[in-house]
């Protein structure tokens, strides 16, 4: 296991883990509306900026057409969700570009 996570990692699994939560309180309380919008986005296969992007556009889409059938606990949660990818899509992860030695020898 890998001890240190970057801190876009850290990020993606504090986004995952409020879903895990929400999913959690959601089923239990029989939240129809709320549990289709996270599950039409999560789990998320992989955490490219377009399924980060997704997740983000379809919980905003909850939280705008959706807050009555939210209580506190919900709308908080999908308020520090929006932070963390609004947070993540402005600063996407980083490519490398890896050298061949072919580019070294030349």
């Amino acid at each position: 296991m890998i001890g240190y996570l970057s801190e876009r990692e850290n990020i993606v699994e504090q986004v995952n883990s409020i879903c895990t939560r929400l999913f959690d309180t959601w089923c239990e309380t029989r939240s129809l509306t709320p549990l289709a919008y996270l599950m039409y986005c999560w789990p998320m296969i992989d955490s490219t900026p377009n399924a980060i992007r997704r997740l983000g556009e379809t919980m905003r889409d909850l939280r705008r057409y959706h807050v009555d059938q939210l209580d506190e606990y919900g709308f908080q949660s999908l308020c520090e969700m929006a932070d963390l990818i609004d947070e993540l899509i402005e600063r996407p992860a980083r490519t490398v570009r890896l050298m061949t030695i072919d580019n070294v020898v030349q």
